[in-house]
């Protein structure tokens, strides 16, 4: 048993419970008071959706959003006397792993790829981010009382001073990219404060969601009315978008934004449970949560909740990120040399990697199979009442916190189940494996099949393994027969399971093989080669140099806090 420790600063901790120096919007400076550069930047808006030509044989109703087709990456395309040219790379399946193969590489800055609108990754359906996060002093302790609120008070209306100076570009700093035009023209109004009863003071943005033609008023800046009245956690939400780099922008710029108004005695800190705490409090994590919007009907919407219901263990093993309670692990840090590359691989058996979902039973699903989210083929009546009886719910306020929830008040799925991440990048690309999902569904429902069910029992049994160890967890089919689910689709139990003759053993190759069950489309919606998407592939697939995959975050914090023991 460790001994406690008192009064221990921040500084102690890994790197990476820090935000600090420059992010993926930070990698080129901008005259932001020259207008050349504004021109560069803010280009003109997008076409409406119902000019996109999607070149999908399979979609055919009228409100599915289409998508281009991925462009080649030696094309040139002129913007008035500008022209931007991608960089050459050599094609190649991004499922091959072996150390010969190199992954693509984007030598494009953000600035450049925000500035390019008219590239921009289309999504197959609307999508919202909600990211909740730690604020702390510089003991790690939270910001609580009286004292809190006020000065969360005060953060919020520095936000809506810097948001307005950013959307009439007025805002000179490096870190904040001018917003380009398209996103400049779909709000209503400028920045707005608003008081709310359980958040008090937020800032707001009215947004337009072009699937609707409708404007949203969103709280995007402001305090978590989660939980407890005494604790501040900052919330940031997106608006609803329609693009990757969209959704990007929006996450980049109020995650900045926090930065920038906090003050110097106040930091933020990038996991889902404050390692500093000496216990876990009811409702104290912090998560990423995905609201997916734009389904053609609810049946499309149950078979959309079906397929992320399928894969809850498999992005739970890619985002788990909270391995640390009272300044360390749950146990020994133990890590295996690899004989060919000479490499620690961080096996660390007994280190909890997400002790938010271990904990935090009550704002999320059970593990119990008996209870556990079911399988629905319709967002209706007959099936909202039988959600809640096998929740045992007896209301939806009481329901409506689950791994992911396909009946909320705006229509959309709400997925909860992502920790909080250390980078934006990776957030976007747990985003677009949401997405992705959806499409696969959609796709599925156009042929007038369904989504295969898979059982509570596996579900929950894989669950709790991968809350616990992450990627290396054990893999198991628990109840599911293989012959059943190929009726649905013939290659699905094959990807979820492994093959007959040589069946899954661990997390990381079922995460595997999801990816390759997704692959077409993920080709399709032009993902497969993003740099957002590239950090969830390279968990699994990838090389890196100090250590041997697979990896999540809860692993790179792992091996980092094992690096900083032995070098004392």
């Amino acid at each position: 048993m460790a001994k406690k420790k008192k009064d221990k600063e921040l500084s102690d901790l890994p790197e990476t419970f820090l935000i600090g120096g420059k992010g993926i919007d930070q990698k080129e400076k901008v005259k932001e008071n020259d207008q050349d550069s504004l021109k560069k930047y803010g280009m003109t808006s997008l076409p409406l959706y119902d000019a996109i030509q999607s070149k999908s044989s399979t979609s055919t109703a009228s409100n599915v959003i289409p998508f281009s087709q991925p462009m080649s990456s030696q094309s040139i395309e002129k913007k008035g006397q500008q022209q931007l040219e991608y960089p050459k790379t050599t094609q190649r399946d991004v499922f091959e792993y072996s150390g010969k193969s190199k992954t693509i590489h984007y030598e494009r800055s953000w600035h450049e790829i925000l500035a390019d609108v008219e590239h921009w990754t289309p999504f197959p359906f609307t999508i919202g981010m909600e990211m909740e996060l730690i604020i702390a002093n510089n003991r790690g302790e939270y910001l609580e009382g009286e004292e809190a609120a006020y000065r969360m008070q005060e953060i919020v209306k520095e936000a809506q001073k810097i948001m307005n100076a950013i959307i009439n570009h007025e805002f000179q700093d490096e870190s904040f990219p001018p917003m380009p035009e398209y996103i400049k023209n779909k709000l209503g109004l400028q920045a707005y404060t608003a008081k709310d009863e359980e958040k008090g003071l937020t800032m707001n943005l009215r947004y337009k969601n072009d699937l609707t033609n409708e404007f949203i008023d969103i709280q995007s800046f402001g305090r978590d009315g989660n939980v407890t009245a005494t604790t501040y956690i900052l919330e940031l939400v997106t608006p609803v978008c329609m693009y990757v780099e969209e959704l990007a922008y929006w996450a980049s710029t109020l995650f900045q934004l926090a930065k920038k108004t906090l003050p110097r005695d106040l930091t933020i800190m990038a996991t889902a449970l404050n390692p500093t705490v000496k216990e876990y409090t009811r409702g104290l994590s912090h998560g990423d949560h995905n609201h997916i919007g734009g389904f053609v009907d609810n049946v499309e919407r149950a078979m959309c909740y079906n397929m992320i219901r399928n894969f809850i263990p498999h992005i739970i093993a890619l985002s788990v990120n909270s391995p640390f309670i009272n300044y360390q692990p749950t146990d020994e840090v133990k890590s295996i040399i690899d004989k060919k590359s000479n490499k620690p691989r961080y096996t660390a058996p007994n280190c909890v990697r997400s002790l938010r979902l271990k904990n935090n039973t009550t704002m999320l699903s059970s593990n119990d199979p008996k209870h556990y989210i079911p399988y629905i083929t319709n967002v209706d009546e007959q099936n909202k009442q039988y959600i809640l009886q096998v929740l045992q719910k007896k209301d939806w306020y009481d329901a409506r916190f689950q791994d992911v929830f396909p009946l909320t008040d705006f229509g959309t799925i709400e997925v909860r189940i992502m920790d909080a991440q250390i980078s934006i990048c990776r957030r976007i690309g747990l985003a677009m494996l949401n997405i992705a999902l959806c499409y696969k569904a959609r796709k599925l429902y156009q042929k007038g099949k369904f989504v295969p069910p898979i059982s509570s029992e596996t579900i929950t049994f894989n669950r709790k393994n991968v809350i616990n160890r992450g990627l290396i967890a054990p893999w198991k089919n628990v109840s599911d027969n293989k012959y059943e689910l190929s009726k649905y689709d013939p290659k699905f139990a094959d990807y979820y399971f492994g093959p007959e003759n040589q069946p899954y053993s661990y997390a990381f190759q079922a995460v595997q093989g999801m990816f390759h069950y997704l692959k077409d489309e993920l080709k399709e919606l032009n993902f497969l080669y993003s740099p957002f998407f590239k950090p969830l592939l390279q968990s699994v697939f990838g090389e890196i140099s100090y250590a041997e995959i697979p990896m999540a975050e809860a692993d790179y914090q792992l091996c980092l806090y094992d690096y900083k023991l032995k070098k004392g």
